[in-house]
Formats: structure tokens, sequence, C-alpha cells
């Protein structure tokens, strides 16, 4: 077994439906995915050259299995999602082995 195979397989593992993972549909595709929630403050994504008082953001990270008959392309910063009915626009993403990592946010309020 490669190392690139070994890596997908344990990707699979960690993202098991069974495990933590769920299914979720990311812009038309259905996947795998794991959600690592955090909450923050707008100028904590704005900084503090704004007005954002009494704003929040959600942000969270998603690790995603972009492997399947419907892959999923990387998507880019700035890029809006449509994950389960929700828009996220993503900070940044990044492939780590065979996951696609995203930072995600949305405004709250």
């Amino acid at each position: 077994m490669t190392l690139k195979e070994q890596m997908a397989k344990e990707a699979s593992l960690f993202l098991n439906p069974d495990e933590f993972g769920e299914y979720m549909d990311v812009d038309g595709h259905l996947t795998l995915g794991v959600w690592d929630e955090k909450l923050e403050t707008a100028p904590a994504y704005y900084g503090a050259t704004m007005d954002v008082i009494g704003v929040n953001t959600i942000e969270r990270l998603l690790f995603l299995l972009p492997n399947g008959a419907d892959p999923l392309p990387m998507p880019v910063p700035d890029q809006e999602l449509d994950i389960d009915g929700q828009t996220w626009t993503v900070k940044d993403s990044k492939p780590e082995g065979a996951i696609i990592k995203l930072n995600l946010y949305r405004n709250e309020s």
C-alpha cells in the first residue's frame, strides 16, 4: 500500500459516519465532513479598522473528504459555499493529505 493510499484510508476512518463524520451537501456535492466549532467576534476577522460593534461572526473549521464519484473542487478564499442550505464564505482552504481543511465564516447577527 502506498503512503497516499494509507492516508486516504485513515481519512475515511476519521470521517466515518459511525464515528465523527456526517454526510453533507456542499455546493451540490454529497461528501463526508466533520465540523470543528468556534465563535469569534467580527473584529477578530475584520481587524480593528472597521466599526463592527454588535456584529458576530461564526467561524468554523470543516474537514471534508473530497473523494468519490462526485469530487468536490478545491474551494478558494472568498468563495461562497452552500453547505446544507447555509451560505458560508471561505477564509482559507488547504489540502491535508486526503482531506480538505476549510476555514469558513458567516455573519450571525
